[in-house]
């Protein structure tokens, strides 16, 4: 449609100039009638300028030509679309299956407009080095990602402060003293100078782990040598808002729990929640969520016996508390994310910690679930495992 109307454009120019009144004959430094004027002539463009006291001719520029349109192909039964076709978005636990391949295109639309009702955010964010350590990544990749997470989570009770304590293995006892300024809200198994000790206790430091202390979120950061060992740049600050929304889950049990958050949900939802947030988020467009979907599906290697729901069903049954199975933990970030996208498609990312403060106010999640979404977890179970079921065998071809 494009190059018809250009060439359209071009003939109208065209027609209009050879109708100019004709002076003298148009070449370049004859003389012209009034200042300004255009006329076309030996396959040329010449305006009227002024030299000295004289109306001339211009030098001419060549006219391109005018471009012609290709015939449109006649319609068949086998022509595509140029754009992608978007599947058909499900609405409610009755057609998410039928409508599964709309889900992150659902997601996707949640997103934005949480991002279009909330602009700013007041969070702010504090980055520590030990004095031996380098940066990961640029700084600003983690304040982009974060604070967008922040408006999309704009609802939701938030820290005042995010500060990232990042230390390499000479820093350990550095980040074990800094690690001493914070105070934990809830009652941990593994003190936070702990926590970090183990984040360097093999080879290398790699990985983090997010506590809350008081209304400041606390992620201490592992880091290798050198820093992009492990690769870690490549999600361009997405695993940080994914640490982030850990704060945000402990905000919501602040106050009300002693234990903390991941100790009080099932192990799928404590991973998967973040990595549904933060996955759609830091998404410039709905077709790149798609790709890093795919990617995140195919990240792991498969540790169950198929794909069948009923796999996948058992899969969530195991971890449902902690402890949780330590052969299938990677599934908590994969599995775990299809079946959060899918809550999100279809009630939005709110409704997500909605469960959570149900469960925050006493409530076991199976209730809590029920209370929520109206629906009862044996029966959403049931159709999450085939949802997941038919996501796996899609991408995993």
């Amino acid at each position: 449609m494009k190059r018809t109307l250009v060439a359209l454009v071009a003939i109208t120019f065209l027609g209009s100039s050879l109708s100019l009144p004709a002076f003298a004959a148009v070449k370049a430094g004859a003389t012209c009638p009034k200042a300004g004027k255009i006329s076309i002539a030996s396959g040329k463009t010449f305006t009227c300028i002024k030299s000295g006291k004289k109306l001339v001719w211009s030098k001419g520029v060549a006219v391109a030509k005018p471009v012609v349109a290709a015939p449109a192909p006649s319609p068949s039964a086998t022509s595509q679309p140029v754009a992608e076709k978007i599947p058909p978005m499900p609405t409610s636990f009755d057609d998410l299956e039928e409508k599964h391949e709309g889900i992150p295109y659902a997601s996707w639309k949640f997103t934005q407009e949480k991002l279009d009702a909330t602009k700013s955010t007041d969070l702010k964010i504090t980055f520590k080095f030990g004095p031996n350590t380098s940066e990961r990544y640029e700084n600003q990749w983690s304040i982009d990602a974060i604070n967008l997470g922040s408006r999309v989570m704009g609802a939701q009770k938030q820290p005042k402060e995010f500060v990232f304590l990042q230390f390499s293995k000479p820093d350990v006892p550095w980040a074990r003293n800094e690690a001493n300024n914070y105070v934990s809200t809830f009652r941990l198994g593994q003190s936070i100078p702990d926590q970090i000790s183990d984040l360097c206790a093999g080879a290398d430091c790699d990985n983090g782990v997010t506590n809350l202390a008081g209304d400041i979120g606390l992620v201490i950061v592992g880091v290798p040598t050198p820093p992009n060992k492990f690769g870690i740049q490549k999600f361009k600050g997405q695993t940080d808002l994914h640490e982030y929304v850990h704060a945000v889950q402990g905000m919501v049990f602040k106050g009300k729990a002693q234990n903390p958050p991941p100790t009080l949900m099932p192990c799928w939802y404590s991973e998967g929640q973040p990595q549904a947030i933060s996955i759609v988020t830091t998404s410039k467009t709905a077709e790149s969520y798609v790709s890093k979907r795919k990617e995140w599906v195919n990240m792991f290697n498969w540790p169950l016996k198929d794909y069948e729901p009923s796999t996948i069903e058992e899969f969530m049954r195991n971890n449902m508390k902690v402890p949780c199975p330590g052969n299938t933990n990677a599934l908590n970030y994969t599995v775990g994310f299809i079946i959060m996208d899918s809550l999100v498609a279809i009630g939005g990312i709110d409704k997500t910690f909605e469960v959570l403060t149900a469960i925050a106010d006493g409530l076991k999640f199976e209730d809590a679930f029920q209370k929520v979404y109206g629906k009862s977890w044996a029966e959403a179970s049931g159709i999450l495992a085939r949802v997941v079921s038919k996501v796996y065998k899609e991408y995993r071809k």
